[in-house]
């Protein structure tokens, strides 16, 4: 993928923002009363929820112009998936949640673009860990025959909210925010698995997801031998 993919420029004066309401935070350059530090936590948040929208629009608007430059070469999957699990392994583990990782012995070697894969299991992981509040995340690999071709499916599964069988197929529409349960609409620009299905067509693959209310979800990156 292009050097220029997500395109990081036009985050520079957010991040700036987000920077400076940190040191603040920190209470570095001396002390804050309640309401100032309840304020600088709205700024930073606010912030934050703008520069992921901005950063997924301009991913999306670069994929959509076919501007995107994806450099295939023979990966190995095990190193991709176990470098995903050690980024974000504390984050699950910070709220008490399982993680596991299951791989095969053998090298499982897929031809893709090693950052639009890296990036599609990040973002999968990362919902599945902020969806689930009890139980576990647990990554899988597999591969396997089908009409004489390997089929390798990298799976994200969850025991968190899950989703009902008629929203799931909105689930991958841009900009797709689909409430629980209780009503509450989750954060996030709803841009996240609109693009990481773009991602996996480029890759030549597709997304699927199998999913049950109050038991959890598993998202699979389906990639068939080119």
């Amino acid at each position: 993928m292009g050097r220029n993919f997500p395109w990081r420029s036009a985050s520079a004066p957010l991040n700036a923002v987000i920077g400076f309401t940190g040191t603040l935070l920190m209470k570095l350059p001396g002390p804050l009363t309640a309401d100032q530090e309840k304020q600088l936590r709205t700024v930073q948040s606010s912030a934050k929820h703008l520069l992921s929208l901005i950063t997924d629009l301009l991913d999306l608007a670069k994929i959509e112009s076919g501007k995107v430059e994806l450099s295939f070469e023979p990966l190995v999957c095990q190193s991709v998936v176990r470098e995903v699990a050690g980024s974000l392994r504390p984050s699950a583990e910070q709220k008490g949640l399982r993680f596991e990782v299951n791989l095969p012995d053998a090298d499982v070697v897929v031809q893709a673009d090693r950052r639009a894969l890296h990036q599609i299991l990040i973002n999968l992981t990362n919902n599945a860990i902020k969806f689930t509040e009890r139980g576990e995340v647990r990554l899988e690999l597999n591969q396997r025959q089908a009409q004489g071709r390997s089929v390798t499916e990298l799976s994200v599964a969850d025991t968190g909210v899950g989703i009902r069988a008629e929203n799931q197929a909105k689930l991958f529409q841009a900009f797709a925010r689909i409430a629980s349960n209780s009503g509450q609409r989750p954060e996030g620009t709803g841009l996240g698995l609109h693009l990481n299905q773009k991602l996996a067509e480029l890759l030549g693959g597709r997304i699927t997801l199998q999913s049950e209310p109050g038991k959890g979800s598993r998202f699979t990156l389906v990639l068939e031998e080119r």
